[in-house]
């Protein structure tokens, strides 16, 4: 029973790789780049310690998984009017408005949507 567990998380988390591989945009941030004043696009940080997780250099109303380490989020650029945060993978049930500078706990936000 253990090893069928094993294998039934070891695919599901394969599954949850290939998806965000695929469904984040390609961005230049680095795992771990640090804070920079000023920055461009919606940009997700990390708190302890203050890193960047994860960047949109523009918004396009797709939905879009929360970066896991993020915990919140600041629009520098690109014209952010309305970012909706969600506590559901696939951005359903309602949305939290996460505009301008707004922080959670981690993993509390799973999607989001930037228009």
């Amino acid at each position: 029973m253990r090893k069928a567990a094993d294998r039934i998380a070891a695919g599901l988390a394969a599954a949850l790789i290939t998806t965000l591989t695929v469904t984040l945009p390609a961005t230049p941030v680095a795992a771990g780049e640090p804070f920079q004043s000023p920055d461009k696009g919606l940009v997700f940080y990390s708190s302890y310690p203050t890193e960047v997780v994860g960047r949109q250099a523009t918004p396009d109303g797709v939905c879009r998984p929360v970066p896991a380490e993020a915990t919140w989020i600041l629009p520098w650029s690109g014209g952010f009017g309305s970012v909706s945060g969600y506590q559901t993978p696939d951005c359903g049930g309602p949305g939290y408005e996460l505009n301008n500078f707004h922080s959670w706990n981690e993993g509390r936000y799973l999607s989001y949507r930037a228009g």
